[in-house]
């Protein structure tokens, strides 16, 4: 199972709704700040609202990241955030997966999820991955 650590990386410790910057940061290895700038980059760009998808998915593609399908078991049900080392390779959990919860984004680096709270028992949607 995939290990959790607190982490809150919001300059002023808030914890608030900043999860896709924190996301962000957790998984490129940037500050808070920059995550920020390219967020707001590419909203301007595509004209969607900072958070939305569109504007996660800008992001992390100029970074070299590709989104995968919602993982399925072989009886067809979900994997859970805290399920995903049975999903992904040794080296995407090093270098960082941005995942997709409902109504939430969180990361997994170095095998262990990287949020203000606990989310390893919510079913995952897509996440993203380092292209090879």
């Amino acid at each position: 199972m995939v290990g959790y650590k607190e982490f809150n990386v919001n300059p002023k410790h808030h914890k608030t709704g900043d999860c896709s910057t924190r996301a962000l940061v957790g998984t490129l290895g940037i500050s808070y700040e920059d995550a920020l700038k390219y967020q707001y980059e590419e909203a301007v760009k595509s004209c969607y609202g900072i958070t939305d998808k569109q504007v996660m998915e800008g992001v992390l593609k100029r970074f070299g990241y590709v989104k995968m399908k919602q993982p399925r078991k072989l009886d067809g049900g979900k994997y859970t955030v805290g399920e995903m080392d049975k999903v992904l390779s040794s080296t995407e959990m090093y270098e960082g997966v941005l995942i997709t919860v409902a109504n939430h984004h969180t990361c997994i680096t170095k095998g262990e999820v990287l949020d203000i709270w606990d989310c390893r028992y919510k079913s995952v949607g897509n996440y993203y991955v380092k292209k090879r």
